[in-house]
């Protein structure tokens, strides 16, 4: 049964293995993008909600968020502009199973790092999740 708090995480998180969360209500979809980060080398921490990863503890310190565009309460888009609104700049990775222009240009527009269709590519996404992690360690 769940209840939107439900939360895995992944790997032992320490400085030399960064942080991603993962937000996507498809209990399969959060499984195989955690099994894939962490064997990348990076920790997860998954939620079903966004409400779920906002009540979290990982909500400051993953470097990154994968977050699929529609939840079942507040949406990927809606959990970015909440973000920023706190003044949270935590880069997002938007995913969605049938995306359309307008979701992508609405990705775009919010300062997405990448707007990527299900299935993922899992190169394709690695590429990208490498890329904010270096440019993220630069700035601290």
């Amino acid at each position: 049964m769940h209840n939107g708090e439900h939360r895995e995480h992944r790997g032992h998180h320490h400085a030399a293995q960064p942080l991603i969360a993962v937000i996507d209500d498809d209990d399969a979809v959060r499984a195989a993008l955690s099994n894939l980060l962490h064997s990348a080398g990076y920790a997860t921490c998954c939620f079903e909600s966004a409400e779920a990863f906002l009540a979290g503890d990982c909500l400051r310190t993953a470097r990154c968020a994968i977050m699929d565009v529609r939840l079942s309460a507040m949406s990927g888009f809606e959990l970015k502009q909440h973000l920023t609104g706190l003044q949270i700049t935590l880069p997002a990775i938007f995913i969605s199973g049938n995306a359309s222009p307008a979701e992508r240009a609405r990705a775009i527009a919010l300062g997405a790092v990448a707007f990527l269709c299900k299935p993922i590519n899992a190169d394709i996404l690695l590429t990208y999740i490498k890329r904010v992690v270096a440019h993220s360690g630069e700035q601290e």
